[in-house]
């Protein structure tokens, strides 16, 4: 179960420590069909719009990152963990420390965006700045592809987490993804579906840069 709680201030160091402990594992792993059944089809909406530059928001170890890119696009990915970072630069993506609220990057920067299991971990009083911050790198009329696990609403760390330090999460019912704050985006699509790999849902949040 979660605790319902506001974030510690050190949230992210939690975030970014836990993440760099658990590198070499999630570096083996080969990521789900569904998973990379979604990025293909939001490869295909980005080239069939004639897009060639997207940025990752929360890289993990590369996996995705690397797929889209052997597609044909362009791909720049973020990370908070530096040791996610290095995993990621290996497998040939551009990969950059940084954090979703302070995106080193010029406005306007890049044709398309996409967030695997990442959002997750923004707090629900941040996630309106986070996205405003996001929009502020994309192009107008641009995609946003937003996967996060969800179904329950839940804020906070868990009791008997399994890395440490414990991570922060932020999960949300289906009526409450389809109803985000979401400063400069507008939600195009929300679909659901479960996987056998967690007992949460599946959400894909399509939103589109005004």
């Amino acid at each position: 179960m979660l605790r319902a709680m506001s974030p510690d201030p050190n949230y992210k160091d939690d975030l970014r420590a836990a993440y760099d402990a658990d590198v070499e594992r999630r570096d083996a792993m080969t990521p789900a069909a569904w998973r990379t059944d979604v990025i293909d089809r939001f490869a295909d909406q980005l080239r069939n719009q004639g897009s060639q530059t997207v940025i990752e928001l929360g890289s993990g170890t590369g996996q995705l990152a690397a797929h889209i890119q052997a597609a044909g696009l362009d791909v720049t990915a973020v990370d908070l963990s530096p040791a996610n970072v290095a995993a990621t630069a290996a497998r040939g993506v551009t990969a950059i420390e940084a954090d979703f609220a302070d995106l080193p990057f010029s406005d306007a920067a890049f044709d398309g965006a996409f967030a695997i299991h990442s959002l997750i971990h923004v707090p629900n009083e941040e996630l309106p700045a986070v996205f405003a911050e996001i929009r502020r790198v994309l192009k107008p009329n641009t995609p946003l592809l937003m996967v996060v696990w969800g179904g329950e609403r839940h804020e906070g760390t868990f009791d008997h987490e399994w890395l440490n330090p414990p991570r922060y999460f932020s999960f949300y019912t289906h009526d409450q993804a389809r109803n985000l704050e979401t400063p400069g985006f507008v939600i195009e699509d929300f679909s659901t579906f479960p996987v056998e790999e967690s007992d949460m849902d599946v959400q894909v949040i399509t939103l589109r840069a005004e």
